[in-house]
């Protein structure tokens, strides 16, 4: 039973941290001490917030969020988080970014079973000053249209 359970713990996915060694990372204190932002990656997106508008029930959108570091060490994405099964965030970088460097994030919120105004959000965990960031579609869902029979 216990050879199962350690079989089983090693079969986990640690993909999502590929290519991010201790090197990539810069922690300049401690956390009780006051912190230099200007040391700090820094991510910066070209827009936190999309309008999706109109939308058919069922219909899934996508939209691509795009961002540069623009701290002075390399930024390191450690995880996107929804707020419902009906958005997730997926595709961003896995690895370092470093200072000027670009990368995106995709979002796709899936309108299957909603109905109404839509404010969903993805929040954005980094190395960065702020911690996090959080990105947000907002929309109309309307029923689908019947068909003629």
């Amino acid at each position: 039973m216990i050879a199962v359970l350690f079989v089983g713990c090693r079969l986990t996915d640690h993909s999502e941290n590929e290519g991010v060694t201790t090197d990539d990372l810069t922690f300049p204190v401690s956390g009780y001490e006051k912190v230099d932002e200007a040391d700090m990656p820094r991510i910066v997106f070209d827009r936190t917030e999309v309008a999706m508008g109109r939308i058919t029930q069922g219909q899934r959108v996508e939209q691509r969020f795009s961002f540069t570091n623009k701290g002075a060490s390399p930024l390191v994405i450690t995880d996107v988080r929804s707020t419902c099964g009906c958005t997730v965030g997926k595709d961003w970088p896995k690895g370092a970014i470093p200072p000027g460097g670009t990368g995106s994030i995709t979002v796709t919120f899936d309108s299957e079973g909603r109905e109404g105004m839509q404010h969903k959000t993805v929040t954005v965990l980094a190395n960065s000053s702020p911690p996090s960031t959080v990105l947000t579609l907002t929309g109309d869902v309307v029923g689908p249209i019947p068909s003629n029979r």
